[in-house]
């Protein structure tokens, strides 16, 4: 009798580990799809929150005004780039419609391809997600706008964008 004593004690013994890896395994995987949530939560609204805060700052050095003075002519850039990552596959046709803080059009011909050339470059590090989102644009514009006056102000040393506009902007 004693040993049928024995081998119940040790059945129980097995189911209750049993159970017990069970319990352990279902906190793992709970916690791992919670954990899992998270990272995709983060992993996709955090490069817009990213953006949003390192904007660039205006330069406290440099002349800026809140409205031009007079209006002056609107300079036009124009540019087809390949988003990063494309593969070649797809192209960004943008112009770009700068109202200028200071009267610059007719100096705006030798500067031209440089601003062109920096306003290409932007988009080009842009991947194909980024560009199609419409609420991207705004941030597009503000940096795009701190990239173009950051180096009109080392050239000429004054901003020149008072704002600008995306007068075309088709990805295809």
């Amino acid at each position: 009798m004693a040993e049928i004593d024995d081998i119940e004690v040790v059945e129980e013994d097995v189911e209750d580990s049993k159970s017990r890896l069970v319990e352990i395994g279902v906190y793992v995987t709970t916690a791992l799809v919670f954990l899992g949530i998270a990272y995709l939560l983060v992993n996709s609204f955090y490069p817009n929150i990213y953006k949003a805060q390192n904007i660039q700052k205006p330069d406290k050095n440099v002349i800026n005004s809140d409205q031009p003075e007079a209006e002056y002519e609107i300079l036009e850039l124009k540019t087809v780039v390949n988003p990063r990552g494309s593969g070649a596959n797809r192209f960004l046709s943008v112009k770009v419609a700068i109202n200028p803080l200071i009267d610059f059009s007719a100096e705006f011909g030798k500067y031209e391809p440089k601003l062109t050339s920096l306003t290409g470059e932007y988009f080009a590090g842009k991947t194909v997600e980024e560009l199609a989102e419409v609420k991207n644009r705004i941030i597009f514009k503000e940096e795009l706008k701190s990239k173009l006056n950051k180096y009109m102000s080392t050239t000429v040393g004054n901003n020149l964008v008072y704002d600008l506009y995306f007068v075309q902007f088709i990805m295809q």
